[in-house]
């Protein structure tokens, strides 16, 4: 017996039955109404039905945008407190203070806060120049950067570009130094009626410095941010649609609603506004209740579908997601016409029969379609055999799953993986035989591809007995098939031995890295630590300057292996307490190439090779082996040239003692521009702060 088979029976039988006319026509009169009925209910469920989707479907690009944003404003709003919580910051905006503006203050001390603020600008992603603007500074108009007001809102320093500070931002610093202080973000309008988000930070003083007064804010740092490059592109990027759609974001001010962001019809941001007594706008209704799903008339007068978010942490921000009605209801309301046209032809069809059946009582027509069917029924259930066939004898699992989650295909492996027949496994739900954390990883990647409409590959681990096993999981969308709409393709391949062979050749890497980092130690007994130390230096600044998981975990293997090399070079040079001749030098310096030719044979997951390559390279394009410069250097290994250069100046070497920690970073921070990268310098200035151990090693 097929194990696939189903075989539902359906019997036409006729039999003569006589009515008197007016019963007939009652009769028929009933069915029509109560066909008629159904159509209706059924095209009135199909239409809610579009509605929820559009619904979940604006909703979650709605949630995207709105997270984007709370991110960046967040962000911005961290730094901010991070720089303005600064003791140094702090100490020297109080000697400020004390000596009554820049012009009495020491250079080194002016200097220090021009650096420190330049650092944090390009740090924190601001507009950046080579020098910092003082009061006295001719403008040099700028749409974004940092500034300092002391307590009486005067502008102290600020980055170059920011004119006319005090009138264009002096209410946001006021609002800072009140108490308690209103931190919020604000879009506003600068001097060049450039659209700018700005956030206030109170400086607070240094405890004991400021006497009974203590409690009072030294001043207030201002973060200027341009919207237009970068808070309002956030509103674009999301997932195509082929409708007119719209990302607004939203403020209530007073008695009316303001369009904080650009409009389709070419309206800058903040320059239009609703009265907030206009219920019937879909604007108006976002701002009063945050969260809702409408179907209302947007600023232009055109019908729209919408969901609105508030925006966490931002007060009275609210995030608009808007898709024209007519376009996203086009297709539905097509759809629904052909059904309501289909249905009511179906309905004249059965009237027809009945009429036909009732005159003619013949049953000839039926029993040809019988026939008919059958035939094509046959027909579709040998090409049925042959797909299982197939699929019976594949070891992949291949199920197929209403949007319900209800089986409509299943191949022998998928079948026996559960320990069920192929029989008792269709038409039944995926919640009556597996787990509930299977449950939940199908359904998500079902969620998933049904969402984005393309094909979404997931890797699964599974318990299985005393083991786990790991499945590559491909979730495929179908548009329609057999009358389903929707349904999803699923593949399951098992792929735990892969897996366990790949953490094989993993620990086998890690055992060689060791083996190598090993020789060189014993080859140079100076160097020891070196490796390790790197390593350590180079983890730390990857996290402060944001590296993912994986990006550290490449530079850590570089800088693991980046002296290897060495093995290379004689141990007397090596230990030579004399300084090194020409000959010595430039052999030396070949230790670069040699750890690259003895590393060439291995397979690393990343540019690992390309890293190791750049830790001798300079910004100015004075390095080696290839005299990189610029923006040729990758970040990546700018982080392993200061932390080799850093390690190396902290430690003790044959011809020399180490240096302390301070001395390693001011050699450093002359260097910066030239030997090394800034944004790399000032990271490890942040870091060596917090790092006391550090200050061991020489």
């Amino acid at each position: 017996m097929d194990p696939h088979a189903g075989q539902p029976g359906f019997a036409f039988v006729s039999a003569p039955v006589r009515f008197s006319i007016t019963a007939g026509v009652l009769a028929l009169l009933a069915l029509v109404g109560f066909g008629a009925f159904l159509i209706n209910a059924y095209i009135g469920q199909e239409r809610e039905r579009d509605l929820l989707q559009w619904e979940s479907r604006l909703g979650l690009v709605a949630d995207a945008k709105a997270d984007a944003i709370h991110r960046l404003v967040s962000a911005d709003r961290r730094n901010l407190q991070e720089l303005a919580a600064n003791a140094s910051l702090r100490f020297y905006l109080w000697q400020l203070g004390q000596a009554s503006g820049a012009a009495g203050v020491e250079p080194d001390t002016l200097g220090y806060l021009r650096n420190l603020l330049l650092a944090a600008a390009e740090r924190f992603g601001y507009a950046t120049a080579s020098r910092i603007r003082v009061p006295a500074n001719l403008a040099q108009p700028r749409a974004e950067g940092l500034v300092i007001f002391d307590m009486n809102l005067n502008p102290v320093l600020a980055t170059p570009g920011l004119v006319e500070a005090r009138a264009n931002f002096a209410a946001m610093a006021r609002n800072a130094l009140q108490d308690p202080p209103r931190a919020g973000a604000v879009l506003m309008r600068d001097a060049q009626d450039a659209a700018v988000l700005v956030i206030a930070v109170a400086i607070n003083a240094v405890p004991g410095t400021r006497g009974p007064d203590n409690e009072r804010p030294l001043g207030v740092l201002l973060g200027i941010r341009s919207a237009e490059q970068e808070l309002f592109p956030l509103l674009t990027r999301s997932p195509a649609f082929v409708e007119d759609n719209e990302s607004l974001l939203l403020e209530r001010r007073a008695d009316t609603v303001v369009l904080l962001s650009p409009t389709r019809d070419g309206s800058p941001g903040l320059r239009r506004t609703l009265p907030a007594d206009r219920a019937d706008l879909a604007e108006i209704a976002a701002v009063a209740a945050p969260g809702r799903f409408v179907a209302l008339d947007n600023y232009l007068g055109r019908p729209v579908l919408q969901v609105s978010r508030r925006i966490r942490g931002e007060e009275g921000w609210v995030l608009a997601q808007q898709v024209d009605a007519a376009a996203a209801l086009s297709l539905a309301d097509e759809r629904r016409r052909f059904m309501l046209l289909a249905l009511s032809l179906a309905l004249v069809a059965i009237v027809a029969i009945v009429v036909a059946a009732w005159r003619h009582g013949s049953s000839v027509r039926s029993r040809h379609h019988a026939d008919e069917l059958a035939d094509k029924a046959g027909r579709l259930q040998r090409q049925t055999e042959r797909l299982h066939t197939i699929t019976d004898n594949l070891d992949v699992l291949t199920l197929l799953v209403s949007r319900e989650e209800r089986v409509l295909f299943v191949n022998q492996a998928a079948a026996a993986a559960v320990g069920s027949a192929i029989a008792d496994v269709l038409d039944t739900r995926l919640a009556s035989f597996l787990s509930s954390g299977q449950l939940h990883d199908l359904h998500a990647g079902i969620e998933a591809a049904t969402q984005q409409q393309a094909v979404v590959h997931k890797l699964l681990h599974w318990p299985s007995g005393a083991t786990t096993r790991s499945y590559r999981a491909s979730f495929i969308p179908v548009e329609r098939l057999a009358g389903e709409y929707a349904p999803t393709l699923l593949v399951l391949s098992d792929v735990t031995d892969l897996e366990a062979a790949h953490r094989r050749n993993t620990s086998l890497l890690r055992r060689l890295v060791l083996t190598l980092v090993s020789a060189v130690d014993r080859h140079d007994p100076f160097s020891a630590n070196h490796a390790r130390r790197m390593t350590e230096v180079v983890d730390a600044l990857a996290r402060e300057l944001g590296f993912n998981d994986s990006e550290r975990g490449l530079l850590d293997l570089a800088a693991s292996l980046a002296n290897i090399g060495k093995i290379m070079i004689p141990a007397d040079i090596l230990t030579k307490s004399e300084p090194l001749n020409a000959a010595e030098q430039e052999l030396l310096r070949k230790h670069v190439d040699y750890g690259l030719e003895l590393l060439r044979g291995l397979e690393f997951d990343g540019p690992v090779m390309d890293i190791i390559a750049q830790k001798q390279e300079r910004p100015d394009g004075r390095g080696y082996p290839h005299g990189l410069s610029g923006e040729r250097i990758t970040l990546a290994g700018q982080v392993l040239a200061v932390a080799n250069a850093f390690v190396a100046l902290v430690s003790s070497r044959a011809y020399r003692e180490g240096i302390s920690v301070k001395a390693a970073l001011d050699e450093l921070l002359r260097g910066a521009g030239t030997e090394f990268d800034r944004r790399v310098i000032a990271a490890l200035f942040h870091v060596a702060e917090n790092r006391r151990d550090w200050s061991q090693w020489n």
